[in-house]
């Protein structure tokens, strides 16, 4: 008797399923037909103001007759319409809006593709995410095409103007391949900036031959060139690149420059003996966890006079780069960990290079500036609005 009543629950789920099935697929249709009808409808319109008449209207404002229909696919955000009845005009051509002639899949699919690439979905993921959404696979050449959309993107924002409201201006670089003519190794000057109402942003990116000071100079010329003046910058803070250092003094003067003490500490430890440099760095922290400045300076000084003379090449390294190390010690104590070190940018690179190691390398220049372009805008949308004190501990730590 159990049994039975088992039996028939399943023949009654198994009914329910098969009908919800057909439900779905009939709402799934009819959907598609009303999508049909209505971009049907939208070319007609389209064509009829062209044209300057309807069918079979007589008007002096005419501009020419309708040559009949082709038919063609269009895969669009909700599937792929089959059969679409496109109207032509009797002579010439006529480009809509709603499409270029030969495409096939509507823009914003294309989007929807670049995106996924850009943050990291594998090509063999997307196809079959595409697949499943349009019933049409593309190929893994498709899936790199469908990024080109971002060049008009990216011209804009590497000319827009910048606002003069930037409080704390992180630079650093990253280095990326890319396929030239060989293999060239190029690099992603990148600047960083927290406003004054604390929302951070990807101020701007440029590619270059490498962080040479033509390269740095160019590049904080264009930034202050399209409106970042520096009147509101309470503190730059970058790596120890002799060239970024001089560009910086040529185009900010007279702003604090804090070194990040991370590249610092990371050029002492390659100063240390090995058997040494446990203990040496253990103690070479303390002096950036003093409770202030002076007491920094105290600890800087025990820690000299204990390794000067096993270690002095590392002691006159941190000796050399100590004082712009300690800037940070001039503002509020809840914000010294944000900014002694350019770590919320090199999280950004993390990111990046998330997505392009798996590449191995960039096909060209081109492609390189497109995808940094889209990790980048989808990091700034992300970012849009947040305060300083809601920066993620993944961002910040």
């Amino acid at each position: 008797m159990q049994e039975y009543q088992i039996a028939e629950e399943v023949a009654a789920l198994e009914l329910i399923e098969n009908l919800t099935e057909r439900a779905w697929a009939e709402i799934e249709d009819k959907i598609m037909y009303a999508l049909k009808t209505f971009i049907e409808e939208l070319l007609e319109e389209e064509l009829t103001q062209r044209l300057g008449a309807d069918r079979y209207e007589r008007t002096e404002e005419r501009m020419g007759y309708r040559g009949g229909h082709y038919r063609r696919g269009l895969t669009t955000r909700f599937g792929h319409i089959e059969d679409l009845r496109v109207p032509r005009p009797a002579r010439g051509s006529a480009p809509f809006t709603l499409f270029e002639r030969y495409e096939r899949r509507r823009w914003d699919v294309d989007a929807v593709i670049g995106r996924l690439f850009l943050l990291g979905v594998s090509t063999r993921k997307i196809k079959g995410v595409v697949k499943d959404i349009t019933g049409i696979p593309v190929s893994a050449q498709t899936v790199s095409r469908t990024t080109a959309y971002l060049e008009e993107e990216l011209k804009y924002y590497q000319e827009r103007e910048l606002t003069d409201d930037v409080e704390f201006l992180f630079l650093d670089g990253i280095s990326e391949k890319v396929r030239e003519i060989g293999v060239e190794k190029k690099v992603m000057l990148c600047a960083f900036g927290i406003h004054e109402d604390k929302r951070k942003e990807i101020l701007s990116f440029r590619m270059a031959d490498s962080e040479d000071l033509p390269s740095w100079r160019g590049f904080l010329a264009d930034l202050k060139a399209r409106g970042l003046l520096g009147k509101k910058i309470r503190l730059i803070i970058c790596d120890g690149n002799p060239a970024l250092l001089k560009a910086i003094s040529e185009i900010y003067p007279f702003h604090k420059v804090q070194r990040c003490i991370a590249h610092r500490m990371r050029n002492v430890a390659t100063k240390l003996k090995k058997h040494n440099q446990k203990p040496a760095m253990d103690e070479a922290r303390l002096i950036f966890s003093a409770p202030n400045k002076k007491e920094a300076l105290k600890r800087f000084k025990a820690w000299r006079k204990k390794w000067i003379v096993e270690e002095e090449r590392a002691v006159r390294c941190l000796e050399k780069g100590l004082y712009n190390c300690l800037h940070f010690y001039d503002f509020p104590e809840e914000m010294w960990k944000k900014i002694r070190t350019t770590n919320i940018l090199e999280r950004a690179f993390r990111e990046v290079r998330r997505r392009t190691n798996p590449m191995g390398l960039f096909p060209n220049a081109d492609s390189a500036n497109r995808i940094f372009y889209g990790i980048t805008d989808y990091m700034n949308e992300n970012w849009r609005g947040s305060h300083l004190k809601e920066i993620s501990a993944e961002y910040l730590t």
